[in-house]
């Protein structure tokens, strides 16, 4: 794979700069990253949840992920500029205009801060009305879910800014710089929460307080970072020209956006209507943890989308294809285990974690749900590469699309099954999305449909056996400790049948090539390197020192803000 070429400074003279590492490596390295940042924030996630339901009540909780909800929704008033930004920054980075990509930053900030605002403050205003229906005119709900839900207005906006002013750090794959600023102010809002309902009481009103000031700490670090990474920044600049491509861009992203959300959550609300907020609870509960395996294509495919639009930027096509094929065997390889174990230890770790009546109620519900976030989690490489190519309006006809038959099957269901209804909709509904993901990327970029090894019929035989597996000791062994044994067994197994008999050899020599890349050459060098391509690139990136200084700081990436339903 070649080599990026050399960033040249807005005054004309390029300036010495080391060579990249191959964007692959780039984007498993900033995946890796990413990946060690979500896995602590879902560590303290594991630990503080279950005092924050406890101190909050089954009826608070279920309200607090409602307003979640809601403040989802009004959260597409940011135009899809997150991702927009992202897309045109990525751009102008790969051709080295300085002037350009500051003015994607500031001509997207100017545009959200005006329609977030507007959002922000008519959804204030609507709260109390809003929070009387949800409760079911409970006074005591309806009061702290008003003030809660008018803090979490204007922590939508802060996030829709944070999503704007880290578009520096994500289009150079700075997820190093990024990760560490964002796992430090997430560990603040999972971890305070709890901790300040103990401390002070006051409901969801001082959860929504600890998560405003969080989002404060997000701007400002992110902000900082932007500013020392493309100074540029520094120097306010609109583009009229820049905002007719980003709206052009974003508009799409917006009805998208707007129909995404009866798709992700009208289950939620139906459940509520017809049955109670208790309900939602443990519906709640068992999409959360569910979607915990979401934090592997999350951040593991989060650096595709700059990284597809770079390659896409500079005409390269059978480097973004090869890209595309990695990241989308790797995900297969890592999240289909993931997904299996994860509900062999369901019922037990339900119990424990949130409670004997969440084990009771909430384990079948993760069980339908578990397979439909396994499809979402594949569909994560193909929505990145519809974005990074520009096809924005093909997504948005896909989930328009979808949205009358999903209503109708979320209303029905609901009303007739309750719980397992909303997970039959649900999952029914993640299925369906990717399958017409996969299917759009097939048709416009002729990329591969299955997630599968060269060797298929091992790449399928390996999941089915550790399901079969997972499935036959489940009646066995019924608690958490001894599944947790016979998990971390299997999950060896696996990665052990995977690495010797899935796997080709040219595969194997390929991922430990893309790893030493990653690394920077730090691998020792060993017999399954000799005379391959990955002992060339390991001895190349030896000479690169730290990732830091890939590029010049003086020309010194947006939060990739996925469009896939989530918990």
């Amino acid at each position: 794979m070649t080599l990026d070429a050399p960033e040249l400074p807005a005054g004309g003279l390029a300036e010495v700069t080391e060579p990249l590492a191959p964007i692959d490596a780039q984007v498993a390295a900033s995946g890796a990253w990413g990946f060690c940042g979500r896995a602590v924030l879902l560590l303290a996630s594991l630990v503080a949840t279950p005092f924050l339901i406890r101190l909050l009540g089954p009826a608070s909780y279920g309200l607090w992920t409602l307003l979640l909800v809601a403040t989802a929704w009004a959260s597409t008033a940011d135009l899809g500029m997150g991702t927009a930004s992202t897309k045109f920054g990525a751009g102008y980075y790969e051709r080295g205009d300085a002037r350009g990509e500051s003015s994607v930053v500031w001509t997207a900030l100017g545009l959200i801060v005006v329609t977030t605002g507007c959002v922000a403050t008519a959804l204030a205003l609507a709260a109390g009305p809003v929070l009387t229906a949800l409760a079911h005119d409970q006074r005591g709900l309806v009061t702290a879910g008003t003030v809660a839900l008018r803090i979490g207005c204007a922590i939508f906006v802060l996030q829709s800014v944070a999503g704007i002013v880290n578009t520096p750090q994500v289009v150079r794959l700075r997820w190093r710089q990024w990760t560490v600023i964002t796992t430090a102010v997430n560990l603040l809002g999972t971890i305070g929460a709890p901790v300040a309902l103990a401390a002070f009481g006051g409901g969801i009103r001082t959860v929504a307080v600890v998560n405003l000031v969080a989002s404060v700490l997000m701007v400002a670090g992110n902000l900082a970072l932007a500013v020392r990474l493309q100074p540029a920044l520094l120097r306010p600049r609109f583009d009229r020209a820049v905002l007719r491509k980003l709206l052009a861009y974003g508009g799409a992203l917006t009805v998208t956006g707007v129909v995404l959300i009866p798709l992700s959550s009208a289950e939620r609300f139906f459940l509520a209507h017809n049955h109670s907020t208790t309900a939602v609870a443990y519906f709640a509960v068992a999409v959360t943890v569910a979607t915990t395996v979401q934090v592997l294509p999350e951040q593991l495919t989060a650096p595709l989308l700059p990284a597809l639009a770079r390659l896409e930027t500079a005409g390269r096509q059978q480097d973004l294809r090869a890209l595309y094929r990695k990241g989308l065997s790797g995900l297969f390889l890592l999240v289909t285990p993931a997904a299996v174990l994860l509900a062999f230890l369901a019922g037990p770790f339900l119990s424990l974690w949130a409670g004997p009546q969440y084990g009771v109620h909430s384990t079948a519900p993760f069980l339908v749900v578990i397979a439909g976030v396994w499809f979402d989690c594949l569909a994560f490489v193909p929505t990145s590469y519809l974005l990074a190519s520009g096809r924005t309006k093909m997504i948005a006809y896909i989930r328009a699309a979808e949205l009358l038959p999903y209503l109708a099957g979320a209303w029905i269901l609901t009303d007739r099954f309750g719980l397992m209804g909303a997970a039959y909709t649900w999952s029914a509904g993640c299925v369906l999305d990717s399958l017409l993901l996969f299917g759009a990327a097939r048709r416009t970029g002729s990329l591969p449909w299955l997630p599968l090894s060269d060797r298929r019929l091992r790449s399928l035989a390996g999941p089915v056996a550790l399901g079969g597996a997972a499935f036959l000791l489940a009646p066995v062994v019924t608690g958490l400790l001894g599944r947790l044994g016979l998990a971390a067994a299997l999950a060896v197994a696996y990665a052990v049948a995977v690495w010797f008999v899935i796997l080709t050899g040219r595969e194997r020599r390929g991922i430990l090539a893309l790893a030493g890349n990653a690394l920077g050459g730090r691998l020792l060098a060993g017999s399954a390197l000799s005379g391959s391509r990955g002992r060339h690139a390991g001895r190349r990136n030896r000479s690169l020192g730290s990732a830091r200084r890939a590029r010049a700081p003086r020309h010194a990436q947006v939060s990739p803000r996925r469009l896939h339903r989530r918990g």
